[in-house]
């Protein structure tokens, strides 16, 4: 059994169901399952649920915290599977950048609301052996999905000392041209091939001069799994999907994590406003509640867009 203790905290964990008007027979799309969280507040609102997620770790952690309901489970390159008329939940296994394609080939649309959390779980992230965590010595590896040729310890071997700067750079690391540069350095002397390693020369340039109590590793690594993960790519092919997945009045919403990942959901909201398609409910990100805060500070640069659909 799973231990609920050691389950990834969702952002606006609690909240969906007031944003959204969860009720029976709400069709809900969670394209981002995790650890499940959003997917249960749904379910428990009697909502029906259709969850996507790549990481086949994630659904069975999701599966085993939510042990009321039984989901179908399908893989999303099985083109000959099929769903019942009436469900309580599917959970597909794909990319959600498949979304539209999967769901037209099971009829399944016109969604009530739609979420996309664009942060990896607690648990992806303190997994062993993935090396996404600074805190133990592990390959650097980053992917979420398994199948994707390139890991970070490729990205630090082949990139030049100016591509890694921009790289950092885009995760906002204030400190990207030297550290940008001691990599280029170290990688001729000896690979950079472990979690310990790149943490350890990052320290080196950052030493004390970091923001509160962020590790100095912290941005660094982010870049870089976005990069490993084509996340903003992903994001770019996902958002233009949404509104032919919604109902008319649907709403769809998208949690991210980063400055530069908040600007394309803020852009593109902003294009399909201009076009008649949707309609921002929030002009301004939400940020996640005080009392939220004070149970997860892991949620703490959580930015919240919402926007329904007109047509």
């Amino acid at each position: 059994m799973m231990n609920q203790i050691d389950r990834h905290f969702p952002a606006y964990k609690g909240e969906l169901k007031k944003l959204y008007g969860f009720r029976p027979g709400f069709r809900f799309l969670d394209l981002t399952l995790g650890d499940g969280g959003h997917t249960q507040e749904a379910l428990e609102a009697g909502c029906r649920v259709v969850s996507f997620d790549i990481d086949e770790d994630a659904i069975q952690r999701a599966t085993g915290f939510i042990k009321a309901f039984s989901p179908i489970i399908i893989d999303g390159q099985d083109e000959t599977a099929t769903v019942p008329q009436n469900f309580d939940w599917i959970i597909i296994k794909s990319n959600f950048i498949k979304a539209a394609e999967i769901c037209d080939r099971l009829s399944l649309s016109s969604f009530d609301g739609i979420m996309a959390d664009l942060g990896p779980s607690q648990f992806q992230i303190l997994a062993e052996g993935r090396g996404f965590s600074f805190s133990g010595n592990e390959p650097l590896d980053m992917r979420l999905d398994q199948s994707l040729g390139v890991t970070a310890a490729d990205l630090l071997a082949v990139l030049n000392e100016g591509e890694l700067r921009e790289l950092f750079s885009m995760a906002d690391e204030p400190f990207a041209k030297p550290i940008a540069r001691i990599i280029a350095k170290q990688r001729q002397i000896s690979p950079i091939v472990t979690t310990k390693q790149l943490s350890d020369l990052i320290t080196k340039i950052k030493k004390f001069r970091t923001e509160g109590r962020i590790h100095p590793a912290t941005k660094v690594f982010m870049a870089l799994r976005m990069a490993v993960n084509l996340e903003r790519e992903n994001i770019r092919l996902l958002l233009p999907q949404l509104p032919g997945l919604l109902s008319k009045d649907g709403l769809m919403g998208i949690i991210s994590f980063h400055s530069g990942e908040d600007k394309l959901v803020k852009d593109f909201i902003d294009d399909s406003e201009t076009k008649g398609i949707l309609s921002a409910i929030n002009q301004k990100p939400i940020e996640p509640s005080i009392k939220e805060l004070s149970i997860s500070q892991r949620t703490r640069s959580a930015k919240l867009r919402l926007a329904k659909k007109n047509i």
